[in-house]
């Protein structure tokens, strides 16, 4: 049976890079991206027969219902959701200078973006043999490992606390599923250079930090609400 999944934030970044690496591995891969112009360039240059654009925008509730409509009309099953797309506005704001309007846009995309696609997708992954969602979150969201100087020492209290709430909403919605399934994880690659900080130098590239997330997508053990980096399981 054919395995598909659908990326978000996926144009760009380590998104597209999971892309490639999934359809190389054969699955059916479905690349989410705000941007139709941008979406449609990235399916272009992967060259892969194996890859469907769907527009996507994760703030729009009505984008995200007509695009699990559109992957209705491919599949009545999905094996992986990730929820890949973020946004990182404050890297070099102080708490007490952020903007109330930034702070609600990065809550917008990285905690209420990532909880409507669940909702939206919920069905279509519970259809799947062994469906998993994963989370792409970050270990500055870790609060113990933030306070014990464990990550890198970035003070972002929007970037940081919308993806500390999106790992509350992995730890809220795996207790649901329980042992019943579906399964639902979060994994942060760890630094990594990309648009998200400015192509930083000295992270992963794209292509590591993507297999780390999906070393823990395609793999059999069962992370259900735990968070994870490229050691293992890391604390709340």
């Amino acid at each position: 049976m054919t395995k598909y999944a659908f990326i978000t934030g996926a144009n760009k970044g380590i998104g597209y890079e999971m892309v490639r690496q999934l359809a190389e591995s054969n699955f059916q891969v479905f690349l989410g991206a705000r941007n139709e112009e941008l979406g449609k360039k990235a399916v272009k240059s992967l060259g892969l027969s194996n890859v469907e654009f769907i527009p996507v925008d994760v703030t729009n509730s009505e984008s995200i219902q007509n695009a699990s409509s559109k992957v209705l009309t491919f599949t009545g099953h999905l094996d992986l959701l990730i929820n890949n797309a973020g946004v990182s506005l404050d890297h070099h704001t102080t708490p007490s200078e952020l903007m109330l309007e930034t702070l609600r846009q990065e809550f917008d995309v990285n905690f209420f973006g990532a909880f409507q696609m669940i909702q939206a997708f919920l069905p279509l992954v519970k259809k799947a043999q062994g469906g998993k969602i994963i989370n792409v979150t970050t270990d500055m969201a870790s609060q113990t490992m933030f306070d014990n100087g464990e990550t890198a020492p970035i003070n972002a209290l929007g970037y940081n606390s919308s993806k500390t709430a999106m790992n509350a909403l992995t730890l809220a919605f795996g207790k649901e599923f329980g042992h019943h399934g579906p399964e639902i994880f979060g994994v942060t690659p760890g630094f990594t250079t990309t648009d998200l900080n400015g192509n930083a130098p000295g992270g992963h590239t794209t292509a590591e930090s993507a297999k780390i997330i999906l070393k823990y997508a395609l793999g059999s053990q069962n992370y259900n609400g735990k968070l994870l980096n490229q050691s293992g399981i890391i604390p709340w």
